[in-house]
């Protein structure tokens, strides 16, 4: 098992919001775009409130005996 600590957690979610970022700035028109903007604000808010501090990942590597 493979633990990431919160260094690891925060370099899974930032690619994550710096897309969402790239994509609104790209197409800002989009009828999508308000809704976009509104996610990224609600999700980047929870994580740097709650979850940075409480939640972690790890990832299991399971192997079938030949």
């Amino acid at each position: 098992m493979v633990l990431a600590d919160g260094d690891g957690w925060d370099r899974y979610v930032a690619p994550q919001w710096w897309t969402v970022s790239d994509w609104l700035r790209g197409d800002a028109p989009h009828p999508s775009a308000p809704a976009m903007r509104e996610y990224l604000h609600a999700v980047q808010d929870t994580y740097l409130r709650y979850q940075h501090r409480h939640l972690g990942w790890g990832v299991f590597v399971c192997r079938v005996p030949s």
